[in-house]
């Protein structure tokens, strides 16, 4: 498994527009990708699930967790990664 904490910015949090990025991009890969809010203390939830990702409640300044287990975990969470630190709603 890889996983990488970091702080989530973008200023309206984690709502459908950002969701469906995440989705999008942890759809290109084989690996399972999880989110998890360590700020709240939330369980991890599906990347791939734009309902779960919505309901997570994460917001701007939350510290999160990608997490992903399979043959390409660590592409998986660099992607994510990249993504949510140049800002999720800014192509």
């Amino acid at each position: 498994m890889t996983s990488h904490d970091l702080v989530f910015r973008d200023r309206y949090g984690l709502h459908p527009r950002a969701a469906m990025r995440i989705q999008q991009t942890a759809g290109a890969f084989r690996s399972r990708v999880t989110i998890q809010s360590v700020t709240a203390g939330g369980a991890p939830v599906e990347a791939r699930s734009m309902i779960s990702l919505v309901s997570a409640g994460i917001r701007q300044g939350d510290t999160i967790r990608l997490a992903a287990e399979g043959e390409d975990e660590a592409a998986a969470v660099a992607a994510l990664r990249a993504l949510i630190e140049q800002g999720v709603c800014h192509p």
